[in-house]
């Protein structure tokens, strides 16, 4: 009965994500209502704040949730494209991500420059410290050749710059066309992120 119970909530609340998502693309995260999210996700707009306080908190997990899509498919794709050297494969991760966002501009839109790492950190080391993802990224930083030059912390800190730096560039060249277009901005991001692995 309690579990029964459980996976109803988490319909419910998978279907305010989902709602939330639709109409955040299509209409703007201000001009959408809370009204209009469980309206589209058949449900009472008092059961919206059974799960979330506001809609700041729903967009939080929202982006959450995307970023840890966005990154499970990078690192998913970084491991069949993997190689012997750490810094190819961090290149790697990084275009599958700029490919993404190319390809997916009203997501890069509504992400703004919220693609980060910190929001993953934070979630995933209080939360979801066996998330299988974290186990494995976690992982290959501990293998990596760096390791002999940077300890865990170090190299974690540089590979949240280095998506941090990835996150802005990406929303600045693809949505804002500054300073050039993401296809003449990643030859030096790529040159920066190999200089940052040295």
């Amino acid at each position: 009965m309690s579990e029964n119970m459980d996976l109803k909530k988490e319909a419910k609340k998978k279907s305010l994500l989902q709602a939330a998502r639709i109409l955040f693309l299509k209409k703007g995260i201000s001009k959408t209502s809370i009204s209009e999210i469980a309206e589209l996700a058949q449900v009472a707009k008092g059961t919206f704040y059974l799960y979330f306080k506001d809609k700041d908190e729903l967009l939080e997990q929202l982006l959450y949730q995307i970023s840890y899509r966005i990154i499970q498919q990078a690192y998913d794709y970084t491991e069949k494209h993997r190689t012997d050297d750490f810094s190819e494969n961090v290149i790697i991760f990084a275009d599958w991500i700029i490919t993404y966002f190319t390809e997916h501009t009203d997501v890069l839109r509504l992400i703004r420059r919220n693609f980060s790492w910190p929001l993953l950190e934070h979630s995933l080391t209080i939360e979801h410290a066996d998330d299988p993802l974290w186990q494995a990224i976690t992982m290959r930083l501990h293998d990596a050749s760096l390791k002999d030059v940077h300890n865990p912390q170090e190299l974690f800190n540089i590979i949240y710059m280095i998506v941090e730096l990835c996150g802005t560039v990406c929303y600045t060249s693809i949505i804002e066309q500054r300073p050039d277009t993401i296809d003449n901005m990643k030859p030096l991001l790529y040159t920066i992120i190999r200089r940052i692995l040295q």
